[in-house]
């Protein structure tokens, strides 16, 4: 590697900046080599919106401060002067003389400097703020969009062959560090630069994907965005008669292969086309709620971008690297298929199997406690729990007319102590998205409240008065906000130690995905010798459920 300093993880198709050069031109190849590799990250990175991208006061901008704008172009001031205000340029000098066809830019004018207009490639929408004065959100970030002539060049090369791209093409660093050779440094794709442990402790950094499974999900989710469109709608509720219908033909085309394949008396019925019930996991996934038309565009940015990926790596891989949170917790860089719909994740990883943690925080929270001998009746509603997850989530989510998923993550923000109040600046209403019937029904539930009440106590036990947490994977935080910080500081630390333990013993090539509180891997694995390692390494008993994708 060139640089002695830690390299970049941001990654982008070099072939995406050598389309940037031909189409945008002079302006943009006579800028220097770092803002040219900046912009073409912040292209590569928002061209489409998902969940992780999308800023939380204007859906359609993405959301960007100055520390990611420092990263990308160094100096926020030369990327207001070059993309909003004009700039100079002027021809690069050293001590040898003049450099051909580089160039420094100038805030101001200088002798010998020439003026440019700014390139407006980059649109701002919404300037940031900070505290709850406007509308109670705290340190939002500037927002943007793309130029409308910058996202019809990139959505050209999207669709373009391989042929049709530069021959020497790989997804690289401003750099051009390759993903092996950033790899090389850190051991693997996790970068640690927080916690303590040891860099051989990693897993690779290329992750095979199931490209054919990903080319069907992506042809239902266009059949689903086209009937959407034909209906004028939004929304496709789900078990209405179009929602069904829908749902029948994207059925057939998952298995259309396999009845093409099938005797024709097993394929005709009563006149009609017997369709094969075959529902993928992604599939399953997609049919858990209505049919939206955010959500489906949302996944179909996410297909895009993993074939487009695989495309320029020229082989079913993508790579993918890891941030440490501030917990400790292990952040795919870009929510890669990490934080991407599960639909989306379960097809491009097809024909793998993912470990879960049976309640995770909830389990790790009674061991905790176990582990210094303390015990109130209240911690009771946790235990039950811990024991009978599955029936609990069920009746609540019955009771309080949600989805299972709503209620596991009701669940989640009591344990690190999340208010059941009203208040739009408390999780719940995120999480029941504003729903007030709901939020009545949350924060009236007595099963809710005894949960709360138990986080309280377990609060006062593990925190207490403590300024300074360090957790199981030797992380301090001196500045917690409050309680709910703190027990997440814990809990995810335990959670951090319980996955590096799994890795150690794990082929770094074997593990396909990190999850928080669950791990992927492309082949099975006993659960009971999964929970046997851990107990014996961390002393944690945990169970863990098996879910092939």
């Amino acid at each position: 590697m060139k640089q002695r300093k830690p390299p970049s993880t941001d990654l982008f198709p070099s072939s995406l900046l050598s389309e940037s050069q031909k189409i945008l031109g002079d302006q943009f190849t006579k800028l220097p080599k770092k803002i040219q590799t900046g912009y073409t990250i912040v292209f590569w990175n928002h061209i489409g919106l998902i969940r992780s991208n999308t800023h939380n006061r204007r859906t359609d901008s993405f959301p960007m401060d100055n520390s990611e704008v420092s990263r990308y172009f160094t100096d926020p001031r030369d990327f207001r002067a070059i993309n909003d205000n004009g700039y100079f340029l002027k021809p690069k000098n050293t001590r040898h003389g003049v450099i051909e066809g580089q160039y420094v830019v100038l805030l101001k004018d200088e002798a010998g400097a020439t003026y440019c207009e700014p390139t407006k490639w980059i649109i701002k929408t919404i300037e940031a703020f900070q505290g709850w004065a406007e509308v109670g959100v705290i340190g939002t970030k500037n927002g943007y969009i793309l130029d409308s002539e910058v996202k019809r060049f990139i959505d050209a090369w999207f669709v373009q062959p391989e042929s049709e791209l530069p021959k020497i093409q790989r997804m690289i660093n401003s750099k051009g560090d390759s993903a092996k050779e950033i790899a090389y440094y850190y051991g693997g794709a996790i970068h640690r630069n927080l916690s303590k442990a040891t860099k051989r402790v990693n897993i690779n950094e290329q992750i095979k994907i199931n490209i054919e499974s990903l080319l069907i999900h992506k042809e239902q989710l266009n059949y689903s965005q086209r009937m959407l469109s034909q209906h004028n709608t939004e929304v496709l509720a789900k078990g209405s008669t179009q929602w069904s219908k829908v749902l029948n033909e994207l059925s057939k085309i998952e298995g259309r292969e396999e009845r093409e394949e099938e005797h024709e008396e097993n394929v005709r019925a009563l006149g009609g086309v017997k369709v094969k019930n075959i529902h993928s996991k992604s599939l399953k996934s997609l049919a858990m709620k209505d049919f939206t038309a955010n959500s489906i565009n949302e996944r179909l940015v996410e297909i895009n971008k993993l074939l487009a990926t695989a495309r320029e790596e020229k082989s079913a891989t993508i790579p993918i690297f890891y941030d440490e949170a501030k917990t400790g917790r292990y952040t795919a860089k870009n929510a890669t298929l990490q934080g991407f719909h599960r639909s989306v994740r379960y097809a491009a990883l097809k024909g793998c199997y993912e470990y879960d943690i049976n309640a995770a925080h909830q389990n790790i929270l009674i061991q905790l406690l176990d582990q210094k001998n303390i015990d109130f009746p209240e911690l009771k509603v946790v235990r039950d729990y811990v024991k009978d997850k599955q029936r609990i989530r069920v009746e609540l989510s019955e009771s309080l007319v949600t989805s299972i998923e709503t209620v596991k993550q009701i669940i989640q923000a009591l344990t690190y102590g999340a208010q059941l109040v009203r208040n739009k600046k408390q999780a719940i209403y995120d999480i029941c998205e504003g729903d007030e019937d709901l939020i009545e029904r949350v924060i009236t539930n007595q099963w809710f409240n005894q949960l709360a009440k138990t986080f309280l106590i377990a609060h006062k036990h593990l925190v207490g008065d403590k300024k300074i947490l360090k957790n199981a994977v030797g992380i301090k935080s001196e500045s917690l906000s409050g309680k709910a910080e703190a027990m997440a500081h814990i809990l995810q630390g335990c959670e951090r130690l319980v996955l590096d333990v799994l890795i150690k013993h794990s082929k770094p090539k074997n593990v396909a995905l990190l999850i928080h509180d669950c791990i992927v891997y492309y082949t099975p694995k006993n659960p009971s010798d999964l929970s046997r390692i851990v107990f014996e390494n961390t002393g944690f008993d945990l169970e863990f459920s098996e879910e092939p994708y």
